[in-house]
């Protein structure tokens, strides 16, 4: 059923009352009227700043519970048919709700398009990657943040491809959807404590770390990595991250973040959208 404009606006105007249950009943009906209301509660938190706090709960309830419903539409596939890239820019959609996605993706073909060119036709898995690395992280200069490792920007994907830095996933991520438009067999590997991506072909395997430059690493760097960080080696932190893994990784950063920020609303959601993704809202390394 579709709610006038005018009956919308009338529900705006009774969020100025004095009785809080009124509000609440009334911040529930906007919520259910859901994205329809947004346009007019963006206008009246611009015209009524006095009304803002109320106004953006409200817009966080909407925005958020779509999120949820994408989210789980998109884990609800199998993970082999899930898009690493729909489930990044949702995440980003969260703190971003205007983003433009378009613009990011353009900006990521362009990115494959650049590196084509310098692979050429015949390239080996070594030569490959070696160009992706340049191009990636000395003609583009994407690196790691290592001054504010914890700063919120750098997990989220726009705000890195706009400010070329980042933390070891959120780069792995870029390099990873760089690598799907050409058809790279590149993987995410989610070990403890660091992200890394994988070059895997018949003819040639290594690790590249992206936080750093886009180091390589044999599985003999990635087992002293591991032995010298404490968490002892095992055949399975090399594994191939799936998807949900990766997204859901990315969820936690965030949330561990959020967390330390005092922010129970977006704490609480982030929760959702891990348990949506089915894994456990406990920190992970990033």
């Amino acid at each position: 059923m579709v709610i006038p404009e005018s009956q919308i606006r009338a529900l705006i105007r009774l969020l100025f009352d004095e009785d809080d249950r009124i509000v609440q009943t009334i911040s529930g009906k906007l919520i259910d009227i859901g994205p329809t209301a947004v346009p007019l509660l963006q206008e009246a938190e611009i015209e009524q700043p006095e009304m803002a706090g109320r106004i953006a709960s409200i817009l966080e309830e909407i925005r958020g519970g779509k999120l949820e419903d994408e989210l789980a539409d998109l884990a609800a596939l199998p993970d082999e048919a899930m898009s690493l890239e729909t489930g990044a820019f949702l995440i980003a959609r969260y703190a971003f709700p205007t983003l433009d996605v378009t613009h990011y993706r353009e900006q990521l073909d362009t990115m494959a398009h650049e590196v084509r060119e310098r692979i050429g036709l015949r390239a080996s898995g070594e030569e490959t990657v070696n160009a992706i690395n340049r191009y990636i992280f000395t003609e583009q200069g994407f690196k790691g943040n290592t001054k504010n490792y914890y700063e919120l920007e750098n997990s989220y994907i726009n705000c890195v491809i706009d400010r070329r830095i980042g933390i070891p996933i959120s780069l792995s991520v870029v390099y990873l959807l760089i690598g799907q438009r050409l058809d790279l067999p590149l993987f995410g590997i989610g070990m403890p404590g660091h992200f890394l991506v994988k070059y895997e072909s018949d003819r040639y395997k290594i690790f590249i770390d992206c936080f750093n430059g886009g180091a390589l690493l044999t599985e003999k760097n990635c087992a002293r990595f591991l032995t010298e960080a404490g968490y002892g080696f095992d055949d399975k932190y090399l594994q191939r991250s799936p998807v949900r893994a990766i997204l859901s990784r990315m969820v936690k950063n965030l949330l561990a973040i959020y967390s330390k920020m005092d922010e129970p609303v977006k704490t609480a959601r982030l929760t959702r959208f891990i348990e949506i993704l089915g894994g456990e809202p406990r920190e992970e390394g990033l």
